[in-house]
């Protein structure tokens, strides 16, 4: 089997003003200390810009143009020539339009970390440029789905899966998981890292029959804690625990437990069929997989998020405050984005007259002109219960 050819420079093997520079743009600072730009960013985006750092490095390499600049800083670099040269580099490795309008915000976004006195202009208006340019690689408007329609499908399939196997095996327990993951993305809208990783007894909680959620601020994007119920309605309860119960306590190779024994499950929600808690990407896989099952078009998690934001902003529009904090987006122009790729236009017409009558009260309501207008705060377990 032939290894796949390189396309970028590892961090380690960095000029030694670049390594520098990343470090302290990393760098958590103390009380006599500030944070270094990317601080605070996730493990996640961290890896991805630094992954495409090392891209341009490769290509400057590639080029002849490193050696001979390694005292230089990384803006010093940047050029016209150098950035169109990288562009022929990207397109000639045949990637999405998409794929390489990200490897420039990556490199925008690294040097704009590492020198914040920097002139990034010219990677800004380029950047820009090659996000409006590029072609959509999946039609997500398409396979926008109503949450509703999404999770009566799961739960036809779970009753149905409760009455013919009530002591399912290895194969039935992993996907009866995998419906009631699906149902409940529709329903409760998580990032994935965050649905992946939820942990009984610690991110779960069962408190008079009602199962409560709560995700600290350490462990989502945005930094803001995440707390809501799960659906209290009796036929998403009798799904979900049967899975605790029968189908989880399968994959775990263990017994079946009794319904008294609700309150002592403890560890990882999400079990794989090897016994062990399942990756991220492997939670990924099992939702677009029975999501083409059931619905006949794969659903990957961040895609449910948009229906979920769809459907608010379309249905109740008065509540795309909301649907902006379930997408986990601090700009409320991001959110109508995604929510503009449902091409609904009955509905759009909907929530602009409901976004100008928000603005028309908050404005009648308003305190003396000096003072801030702030609407109504929207609790997220009111509008997703």
């Amino acid at each position: 089997m032939s290894k796949s050819v390189p396309t970028s420079i590892k961090v380690e093997n960095w000029p030694a003003l670049d390594r520098q520079l990343w470090q302290t743009a990393t760098k958590q600072g103390d009380f006599l200390e500030a944070d270094g730009k990317a601080a605070h960013w996730s493990d996640a985006t961290l890896l991805q810009v630094q992954k495409g750092y090392g891209k341009w490095l490769f290509h400057l390499t590639a080029e002849g143009a490193l050696p001979t600049q390694e005292l230089e800083t990384p803006i010093d670099r940047v050029s016209e020539n150098q950035l169109r040269s990288y562009l022929e580099r990207l397109k000639a490795q045949s990637l999405a339009s998409q794929t390489i309008a990200s490897r420039i915000v990556d490199l925008t976004e690294a040097i704009r970390v590492m020198q914040p006195e920097a002139d990034i202009t010219i990677l800004r208006e380029l950047s820009a440029t090659m996000q409006q340019r590029a072609t959509p690689s999946r039609k997500k408007h398409a396979r926008i789905k109503p949450p509703q329609e999404i999770w009566q499908a799961c739960l036809k399939y779970m009753e149905q899966s409760m009455m013919d196997e009530p002591a399912p095996n290895i194969n039935q327990a992993s996907r009866y998981r995998d419906v009631l993951s699906l149902g409940l993305l529709a329903q409760r809208p998580l990032r994935r890292r965050n649905m992946s990783g939820l942990i009984l007894g610690e991110h779960l909680t069962l408190d008079n029959g009602i199962w409560h959620c709560h995700i600290p601020g350490d462990e989502t994007k945005d930094g803001s804690p995440i707390s809501f119920t799960l659906p209290e309605d009796e036929r998403f309860n009798a799904a979900f625990i049967h899975y605790l119960l029968a189908s989880r306590q399968r994959l775990l190779r263990a017994p079946a437990l009794a319904t008294n024994n609700l309150q002592d499950i403890n560890g990882s929600l999400w079990i794989s069929t090897r016994g062990k808690t399942m990756t991220s990407h492997a939670f990924y896989y099992g939702i677009t997989r029975i999501s083409d099952e059931l619905l006949g078009a794969p659903l990957y998690p961040h895609l449910l998020r948009d229906c979920a934001a769809s459907a608010l902003s379309s249905d109740a529009p008065e509540y795309i405050l909301a649907a902006s904090r379930i997408l986990g987006h601090s700009d409320l122009s991001t959110t109508l984005g995604h929510y503009e790729q449902t091409s609904m236009l009955a509905a759009g017409a909907n929530l602009a007259t409901t976004m100008e009558e928000l603005q028309r009260q908050a404005l009648a309501a308003a305190a003396p002109l000096n003072e801030d207008i702030t609407l109504p705060f929207l609790n997220l377990e009111e509008v997703l219960t």
